[in-house]
């Protein structure tokens, strides 16, 4: 029989990079900047996930050395030694989480870097002005509701009540574009071959090597222990 251990080994916590590249950053995305856009929204809250995961590991390991110094009376003994078996196997566990939060990291983190550069070699300037950022905002959510048109129509063969009040919210020369398609059935067709065959284009994440983590965080403190 398989160990707990044998099979966990093939167990993979969080996302796949299949779930990151196309259902996290494409489908969410839409756009190139709304992909680069969700792929810097990801890294953030990796981010914070990581440095909270570097603090409680490091306690854990403060605690277990304490636990493993610790000697008062027999009762205490006794029940530290109940508490450090259990956390060396909460450290196991920690660590564990911690390298699937590295691996989503540097995988939003490879996917902003390409994609940055492929804007950067559209034209876009870095770091985005007010002025380009509404731009590409704007374009993104006429994408996005283009998007939801579509799938209405495949859906229930028309447009859902949310569709068509985001629709009416948007700026007028963005509401005027979208009717044209959107309100004309006879582009309907249209509009569903472009949506099952639209591709973003979104370049392959970048190359980045996996022992830059806690620096690239500035979080060294947290994941090295003390000398």
């Amino acid at each position: 029989m398989n160990s707990l251990a044998e099979l966990l080994a093939d167990h993979q916590d969080f996302h796949s990079d299949l779930q990151m590249d196309s259902f996290i950053i494409q489908r969410s995305g839409g756009t190139l900047y709304g992909c680069y856009r969700q792929a810097l929204r990801e890294l953030d809250v990796r981010t914070t996930a990581l440095i909270q995961r570097y603090e409680g590991r490091r306690l854990l390991e403060i605690d277990i050395r304490e636990l493993e110094t610790a000697r008062v009376d027999p009762w205490q003994t006794e029940r530290d030694a109940v508490r450090l078996a259990s956390r060396k196997l909460l450290l196991s566990r920690a660590h564990a989480a911690v390298v699937d939060t590295e691996r989503e990291f540097l995988r939003f983190y490879a996917q902003a870097v390409s994609i940055r550069q492929a804007l950067q070699s559209q034209g876009v300037s870095f770091p985005l002005d007010d002025e380009t950022r509404n731009r590409l905002d704007r374009e993104m959510w006429e994408h996005q509701l283009r998007c939801m048109a579509a799938v209405d129509f495949m859906t229930q063969n028309r447009l859902s009540p949310n569709s068509l009040a985001l629709l009416q919210s948007c700026p007028p020369k963005i509401r005027e574009r979208l009717a044209t398609t959107i309100l004309d059935a006879n582009q309907h067709g249209a509009l569903i071959d472009w949506y099952l065959s639209y591709e973003p284009n979104v370049p392959p994440p970048a190359a980045i090597r996996s022992g830059n983590v806690q620096r690239l965080i500035e979080c060294e403190s947290l994941h090295l222990p003390k000398q």
